[in-house]
């Protein structure tokens, strides 16, 4: 009875939504209704705004670098080759700056989903250790059962957890992360269980985005290029410095220098990440070696069914929402059986930093 009154008294406020409503959520997290944070449980350094309906991470004003990579080719694109398109391609123009607009919506959405929201935080253990504790914590490896492959866990000291596997803790964000890939500098938060759908939904619309522009903008300074050649009958070198220096289509360069850079970057990403998806690894994983000298892996889905597992099965509720119920009996039943000291060092219980990356 007290399992059903819990369990009920949890659910309280949820609503069910349709399709259209989590499109229009996506697309407008703005305007999108979201719960708030529980102050008591967002410890580190992450900031709560927007009345505790924002979780940024410590070095969210980095995020306007790749803001401003994306927005300074959006105005641009409108003063040169937006002009080109509608004079001279009128019906295709139109079709072709509206999915344009459509993309770099969806992409700033993304971005703000992904640096607000709860990347998968592990809540620091309220209950007050004592000395005795927490020596015995640090005493010697402990194991923990997955997939029914016994696995040897570490004891974060900070959060005073321990920490099942692909739970690590970020030394920027100073929190224990669920499916922690990385920590990204340039948007200053955390990548993890809950954020990493959206991460991978930014990068992937960020190439359709800047080759888009890139393309177009090549053609643009490419075709007005050869138009001042015919018209001031000079060679291509002198035109095309003729423009940079006195025609407003000098804009076509600027757009293709930074959607250049972005879309290289960005498709560096999405193939690093295809791959570690398809091989079942993060990247923290895969840069620290976790499982490189380990005879049965936990995790054993590959290929297709990996990819569906990171993008499409809906992500966990976040455990530092207000209302979040605690289950202590879990909880208990979840820590790991002492082993034997002489198995693994004793440096190796404790906790290790996550791996860091640009973006």
């Amino acid at each position: 009875l007290r399992g059903k009154i819990r369990k009920n008294s949890c659910t309280i406020g949820r609503t069910k939504e349709g399709k259209m409503g989590k499109i229009l959520r996506f697309l407008l997290p703005f305007a999108a209704k979201r719960p708030e944070y529980d102050v008591e449980k967002v410890k580190g350094n992450n900031k709560l705004f927007m009345r505790r309906k924002a979780l940024l991470g410590p070095g969210y004003l980095w995020g306007l670098v790749p803001a401003l990579v994306l927005l300074i080719p959006s105005v641009l694109f409108i003063i040169g080759p937006e002009v080109y398109l509608i004079h001279n391609h009128h019906s295709a123009g139109v079709a072709v700056i509206i999915i344009s607009k459509i993309l770099i919506l969806i992409v700033l959405a993304a971005m703000w989903r992904l640096m607000s929201q709860d990347p998968g935080i592990v809540p620091r253990r309220k209950m007050i250790h004592t000395e005795e504790d927490e020596e015995s914590n640090l005493q010697g490896p402990r194991q923990m059962i997955v997939n029914d492959v016994p696995v040897e866990v570490k004891y974060c000291k900070t959060c005073k957890i321990w920490k099942s596997p692909r739970i690590e803790h970020c030394r920027i964000c100073d929190n224990c992360v669920e499916g922690y890939s990385h920590h990204s500098f340039l948007l200053g938060t955390c990548i993890g269980k809950r954020t990493y759908g959206n991460f991978f939904c930014f990068v992937s619309f960020t190439i359709f985005v800047s080759w888009m522009r890139f393309a177009l903008s090549f053609v643009y300074l490419s075709q007005y290029t050869q138009a001042e050649m015919e018209s001031q009958n000079i060679s291509r070198s002198e035109a095309f410095q003729w423009i940079l220096q006195n025609s407003a289509a000098s804009v076509a360069f600027v757009i293709i220098v930074l959607c250049g850079i972005a879309g290289l970057y960005s498709s560096y990403l999405f193939v690093k990440h295809v791959y570690l998806m398809w091989t079942n690894q993060t990247l923290h994983e895969l840069q620290r070696g976790v499982w490189k000298n380990v005879e049965e892996k936990p995790f054993t889905d590959r290929g297709f069914k990996s990819i569906r597992n990171n993008l499409f099965v809906s992500k966990p509720e976040s455990k530092v929402h207000e209302g979040y119920c605690d289950d202590p009996e879990k909880e208990a039943e979840s820590d790991p059986v002492q082993l034997p000291v002489s198995k693994v060092e004793v440096s190796e219980s404790v906790s290790e930093d996550g791996f860091i990356e640009l973006i």
